[in-house]
Protein backbone atom coordinates (compact mmCIF):
# COMPACT_ATOMS: atom_id res chain seq x y z
CA UNK A 1 0.00 0.00 0.00
CA UNK A 2 1.11 3.31 -0.65
CA UNK A 3 0.29 6.50 1.02
CA UNK A 4 -0.15 10.51 0.08
CA UNK A 5 -0.47 12.71 2.80
CA UNK A 6 -1.67 16.55 2.70
CA UNK A 7 -1.05 18.52 5.97
CA UNK A 8 -2.53 21.88 6.90
CA UNK A 9 -4.54 22.67 4.03
CA UNK A 10 -5.48 25.64 5.07
CA UNK A 11 -9.41 26.55 3.62
CA UNK A 12 -11.53 29.59 4.43
CA UNK A 13 -15.38 28.25 4.85
CA UNK A 14 -18.69 29.33 6.08
CA UNK A 15 -19.35 26.22 8.49
CA UNK A 16 -20.51 26.30 11.90
CA UNK A 17 -23.78 26.10 14.00
CA UNK A 18 -23.86 29.87 14.90
CA UNK A 19 -25.25 32.76 11.91
CA UNK A 20 -21.96 34.72 12.12
CA UNK A 21 -20.03 31.79 11.88
CA UNK A 22 -22.28 30.80 8.34
CA UNK A 23 -21.84 34.54 7.63
CA UNK A 24 -18.61 35.79 8.69
CA UNK A 25 -16.74 32.45 7.68
CA UNK A 26 -13.30 31.68 8.89
CA UNK A 27 -10.17 29.68 8.04
CA UNK A 28 -9.98 25.75 8.45
CA UNK A 29 -7.45 23.29 8.36
CA UNK A 30 -7.67 19.81 6.65
CA UNK A 31 -5.27 17.08 6.71
CA UNK A 32 -5.87 14.24 4.75
CA UNK A 33 -3.78 10.80 4.35
CA UNK A 34 -5.12 8.76 1.12
CA UNK A 35 -3.62 4.97 1.35
CA UNK A 36 -3.83 3.43 -2.15
CA UNK A 37 -2.57 0.91 -4.66
CA UNK A 38 -1.39 3.40 -7.71
CA UNK A 39 1.93 5.33 -6.91
CA UNK A 40 3.62 3.63 -10.10
CA UNK A 41 4.82 6.97 -10.59
CA UNK A 42 7.73 6.16 -8.34
CA UNK A 43 9.75 4.03 -10.88
CA UNK A 44 8.37 5.54 -13.91
CA UNK A 45 8.18 9.24 -13.08
CA UNK A 46 4.86 10.09 -14.87
CA UNK A 47 2.38 12.07 -13.15
CA UNK A 48 -0.71 9.27 -14.69
CA UNK A 49 1.05 6.49 -13.11
CA UNK A 50 -0.19 8.03 -9.73
CA UNK A 51 -2.81 9.96 -7.92
CA UNK A 52 -1.80 13.91 -7.94
CA UNK A 53 -2.21 15.63 -4.39
CA UNK A 54 -2.85 18.76 -6.29
CA UNK A 55 -6.26 16.89 -8.06
CA UNK A 56 -7.24 15.50 -4.28
CA UNK A 57 -6.80 19.09 -2.88
CA UNK A 58 -8.95 20.86 -5.82
CA UNK A 59 -11.36 17.88 -4.28
CA UNK A 60 -11.10 18.75 -0.91
CA UNK A 61 -11.36 22.48 -1.12
CA UNK A 62 -14.57 22.32 -4.09
CA UNK A 63 -16.19 20.02 -1.13
CA UNK A 64 -15.25 22.67 1.24
CA UNK A 65 -16.47 25.56 -0.17
CA UNK A 66 -19.70 24.18 -2.43
CA UNK A 67 -21.80 24.21 0.76
CA UNK A 68 -22.12 25.14 4.30
CA UNK A 69 -22.31 22.84 7.09
CA UNK A 70 -23.21 22.65 11.02
CA UNK A 71 -20.86 20.49 11.91
CA UNK A 72 -17.24 20.11 11.04
CA UNK A 73 -18.15 15.71 11.02
CA UNK A 74 -20.24 16.70 7.90
CA UNK A 75 -17.86 18.29 6.28
CA UNK A 76 -15.42 15.64 6.88
CA UNK A 77 -17.61 12.49 6.20
CA UNK A 78 -18.32 14.74 2.83
CA UNK A 79 -14.77 15.20 1.77
CA UNK A 80 -13.99 11.11 2.21
CA UNK A 81 -17.31 10.80 -0.11
CA UNK A 82 -15.88 12.74 -2.59
CA UNK A 83 -12.05 11.94 -2.39
CA UNK A 84 -13.36 7.89 -2.86
CA UNK A 85 -15.77 8.96 -6.05
CA UNK A 86 -13.34 11.04 -7.43
CA UNK A 87 -10.46 8.45 -7.31
CA UNK A 88 -11.10 4.68 -7.73
CA UNK A 89 -7.83 3.76 -6.89
CA UNK A 90 -8.19 4.84 -2.93
CA UNK A 91 -8.12 1.98 -1.02
CA UNK A 92 -8.91 4.07 2.90
CA UNK A 93 -7.95 7.71 3.86
CA UNK A 94 -8.03 9.61 6.86
CA UNK A 95 -9.40 12.84 6.65
CA UNK A 96 -8.80 15.85 9.80
CA UNK A 97 -10.67 18.68 9.88
CA UNK A 98 -9.42 21.64 12.63
CA UNK A 99 -10.99 24.27 13.43
CA UNK A 100 -9.26 26.77 15.02
CA UNK A 101 -11.18 29.78 15.90
CA UNK A 102 -14.19 28.08 17.38
CA UNK A 103 -16.87 29.94 19.54
CA UNK A 104 -15.67 28.50 22.60
CA UNK A 105 -14.86 30.41 25.91
CA UNK A 106 -11.74 27.99 26.76
CA UNK A 107 -8.55 28.45 25.28
CA UNK A 108 -7.44 25.97 22.85
CA UNK A 109 -5.26 25.45 19.69
CA UNK A 110 -8.21 24.12 18.15
CA UNK A 111 -10.82 21.42 18.01
CA UNK A 112 -11.04 18.97 15.30
CA UNK A 113 -12.94 15.85 14.11
CA UNK A 114 -10.85 12.96 12.82
CA UNK A 115 -12.33 10.42 10.55
CA UNK A 116 -11.29 6.98 8.91
CA UNK A 117 -12.99 5.00 6.03
CA UNK A 118 -11.92 2.29 4.15
CA UNK A 119 -13.60 1.11 1.01
CA UNK A 120 -15.75 -1.40 0.82
CA UNK A 121 -15.22 -4.37 -1.96
CA UNK A 122 -18.79 -4.46 -2.89
CA UNK A 123 -20.41 -1.32 -4.26
CA UNK A 124 -24.00 0.33 -3.97
CA UNK A 125 -25.84 3.56 -2.91
CA UNK A 126 -23.77 5.44 -0.36
CA UNK A 127 -22.10 2.14 1.29
CA UNK A 128 -18.70 2.23 -0.15
CA UNK A 129 -17.05 2.89 3.04
CA UNK A 130 -17.01 1.68 6.26
CA UNK A 131 -16.29 3.10 9.53
CA UNK A 132 -12.66 2.97 10.58
CA UNK A 133 -11.39 2.62 13.88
Amino acid sequence: MNRIIIKGLKIFGNHGVHDFEKINGQNFYVDTIVDTTKLEGYESDKLKETISYSDIIKVIKKTFTEKSYNLIERVAEKISENIFNNFKEVLSLEVTVKKPQAPIKEDVEYVAVKIKRTRKEEKSDKSYFIFGK
